[in-house]
């Protein structure tokens, strides 16, 4: 250890005499040897510092990866309609909305004939790159509630007795046994698959005298259908799956742009192939049929979240039909501006992810203006509560007097 110490020392232009021998006594030595270790501390915590510094500007940056789709050519056709995907023959309709963050699989189907329809759970799947997931199950779903209540009386009886009766919900009585009027009970509960049970028990102590407590209970259970039956002209929605769990990376793909990035896909090279097989039959003894519905992802494109929306002012949007009345009147009607959130894309036949990032370092350009979304009109607005509380008493009161 001497021996590395002293290449230490030679290292750091120390002059060494013997190494061992006379330096060592020298105080000279032990000045150069407290300065360069308090340089070498100096330097150190000079760093630290740096690093706090950049770890405590460091911003949370916001990222949207954005899934585009389109139909395979190797399955039914499905066309974008009403801001969705929709799959039509002459007996049902299949209908699709895939906006959501992760992808919604889901599927809505209507049933076009005069006749009862039956979708077969247990023969349908959601496929993701080749690998079948199950609709059915064999769930079941329980729900349980319990009350209680106790009650104690301010007197004693020294002799005791145990007595117990079951009539069908689960109680237990604690007092006097003349205090206790047990009838028979016998609950009729109108819900499917749902028991009831109920006791009744009595005890009497010297220690627990005159006190008694009541307990009920009630538990209802469901079982997943196997096969839904969809009444004629009517349909239903089938939900259990996201399309994705994790973001797609790429190396020709920016995964934090400054504003946007994106990479095209065919459908023989797409990372992402999904779809749903649904299997269904027309009344009770007619043959199965089959619904595929394939996709893959024909685009990517990572954005600044910023990028991905606009706010647009209610008020100057072409589709409002506002006549010059209304504009007139607008302000006066609605003294605070209410804004839609408008996204840049199509979102009839696309998913999304978000992510982020931590960075000191500007990743891209921030609006700074902050947009409350209100229930009230349904919309966003820039105000603040003062103005928002305004607006509710205009319309709880639209005829006071002194509105301007």
């Amino acid at each position: 250890m001497l021996i590395l110490w002293c290449e230490f020392l030679r290292a750091n232009k120390v002059p060494l005499q013997g190494c061992l021998g006379d330096t060592i006594r020298n105080s000279h030595f032990f000045l150069q040897t407290t300065q360069i270790i308090n340089n070498m501390k100096t330097k150190f915590l000079s760093l630290l510092c740096v690093a706090v510094l950049c770890a405590s500007c460091a911003q949370t940056y916001h990222f949207v990866q954005v899934f585009e789709t389109q139909s395979s050519k190797q399955s039914a056709p499905v066309k974008q309609q009403n801001g969705g995907l929709v799959y039509e023959d002459d007996e049902c309709l299949v209908f699709y909305s895939l906006w959501a963050n992760g992808g919604d699989a889901s599927f809505g189907i209507y049933n076009k004939t005069d006749q009862i329809m039956y979708v077969d759970l247990s023969k349908s799947f959601f496929i993701r790159n080749g690998i079948a997931n199950d609709y059915y199950k064999e769930r079941a779903w329980g729900e349980t509630t319990t009350n209680s209540t106790s009650t104690q009386v301010s007197s004693s009886i020294a002799a005791s007795a145990n007595l117990s009766y079951s009539y069908g919900a689960s109680a237990a009585y604690l007092g006097n046994f003349g205090d206790l009027p047990f009838t028979t009970y016998d609950p009729i509960f109108t819900s499917v698959n749902a028991q009831k049970s109920e006791t009744y028990g009595y005890l009497r102590s010297a220690a627990l005298a005159n006190t008694y407590a009541i307990s009920t209970s009630s538990s209802i259970s469901a079982k997943e259908q196997k096969i839904i039956a969809l009444p004629p002209h009517s349909s239903k929605i089938v939900s259990e799956y996201a399309i994705a769990n994790a973001i797609l990376l790429d190396c020709n793909l920016d995964r934090y742009p400054n504003e946007k990035a994106s990479i095209s896909f065919n459908e023989n090279n797409s990372p992402l192939h999904f779809s749903n097989y649904i299997t269904y039959r027309l009344g009770e003894n007619q043959q199965d049929r089959i619904i595929e519905n394939n996709f893959y992802v024909s685009k990517i494109i990572n954005y600044a979240r910023p990028y991905t929306y606009e706010y647009v002012e209610r008020a100057k949007r072409p589709c409002q039909n506002l006549t010059d009345d209304d504009s007139k009147n607008y302000k006066e009607t609605y003294p605070v501006k209410v804004y839609d959130k408008i996204y840049k894309f199509d979102t009839g036949n696309c998913f999304y992810l978000e992510y982020e990032k931590q960075s000191s370092r500007k990743l891209y350009k921030a609006d700074n203006t902050i947009y409350y979304y209100n229930e009230l009109y349904n919309g966003y607005t820039t105000s603040g509560s003062d103005q928002q509380s305004d607006y509710q008493q205009r319309l709880l009161n639209p005829f006071k007097q002194g509105w301007k």
